[in-house]
């Protein structure tokens, strides 16, 4: 993906990104939340660096939980 496609998925400045590439600038928060709203199933990537993480998705989650009582229920 070329820079201005990941501009417009983020909505992030493209001379922000270009700084934070450069390593002139850090990357804020805001910054972290607008990549992490745009990919979430690399959420916790993002914060950690660790390409074993296992991110929890509390929507999937819940539908697990659900599922053996929608079975009992028919």
């Amino acid at each position: 993906m070329g820079r201005q496609e990941f501009v417009n998925r983020t909505g992030i400045p493209k001379g922000t990104l270009i700084r934070i590439e450069q390593g002139q600038n850090e990357a804020k928060a805001s910054t972290l939340t607008a990549i992490a709203q745009a990919w979430p199933q690399y959420a916790a990537y993002l914060l950690t660096d660790d390409i074993d993480v296992k991110q929890k998705d509390p929507e999937a989650e819940n539908l697990a939980k659900e599922l053996p009582r929608a079975k009992k229920a028919k």
